[in-house]
């Protein structure tokens, strides 16, 4: 398609009128760097350059669920922890030659994503567009409370940092979550929590594929759930708080060696020359 087509169906989009379906499928076939070819042209499209990004992310997210999926379960959980990044797409302004261009971002796969691909495959009913809906009667976890344990932790981790720093921990609203005596998971001393995190793991993981958790790698996950923000300790949620559980996990497979880099200007590496 000419620039001139692919403005006007752009311009019936905007104006919610129907397009043909010559027009739609000329639409839906458009590359990112057809995307970024108009932004160089100086076309307000970002919204739609940085949704037609997202939609290509969102198809590579799901080939790389169903490759993991396709897998037997320890076969799957061994890759899943040792890979589970993919790249997203993004189209974004090259400071250098003031040019829009495609790039690859580093992603890491949720557990939670592919959970979700996993009962979508096993789905039992659609939605009123057809699409299949999540089963949830089943998990690709070990325990099916998994996540109900996760945040019993999560909960335990934010009254540990609180108890740190003198102040108050968020009320836990979570009447599931409020059981931990009957799972076990009462406590937020260090030893309590390094218990914890390995019957999360234990969890979601089959045993073949966990190495065995230990208290640095609760200062990790710790580390890894908040973030401050003027005078508040800000705690992140359940997928962001999976994401850095898993990522202990590899690291324990891996020699258990932990990266700290820095933005700071003192820890700044000067270039040669």
């Amino acid at each position: 398609m000419t620039k001139e087509n692919i403005m006007s169906i752009i311009s019936k989009i905007r104006n919610a009128k129907e397009l043909t379906s010559e027009e739609r499928k000329g639409y839906e076939e458009m590359s990112l760097q057809d995307w970024a070819d108009l932004l160089n042209a100086g076309e307000k499209v970002q919204d739609l350059s940085d949704a037609a990004a997202k939609k290509e992310t969102e198809k590579i997210k799901a080939a790389k669920c169903a490759e993991f999926l396709s897998m037997d379960k320890e076969t799957m959980f061994t890759a899943f922890i040792e890979n589970p990044f993919y790249m997203g797409k993004r189209i974004q302004l090259n400071k250098k030659t003031n040019a829009f261009a495609v790039v690859d971002v580093k992603r890491q796969l949720s557990f939670y994503d592919l959970e979700r691909a996993y009962q979508v495959q096993n789905s039992k009913e659609t939605n009123e567009k057809g699409e299949a809906m999540p089963n949830k009667t089943v998990t690709i976890a070990v325990n099916a409370h998994y996540d109900c344990l996760l945040r019993m932790f999560l909960d335990n981790i934010c009254r540990a940092i609180a108890d740190e720093v003198k102040t108050s921990a968020p009320e836990l609203t979570d009447t599931t979550a409020a059981h931990k005596k009957e799972a076990g998971m009462e406590g937020f001393g260090l030893t309590k929590l390094e218990e914890q995190l390995r019957k999360v793991c234990a969890a979601v993981c089959p045993e073949s594929v966990l190495p065995k958790m230990l208290k640095v790698d609760v200062k990790f996950v710790e580390y890894a759930a908040t973030r401050v923000k003027y005078q508040s300790i800000q705690v992140f949620n359940e997928k962001a708080m999976m994401n850095a559980i898993f990522m202990a996990i590899k690291t324990r497979k891996e020699g258990g060696k932990y990266e700290m880099i820095s933005r700071a200007a003192c820890h700044r590496v000067k270039k040669e020359g």
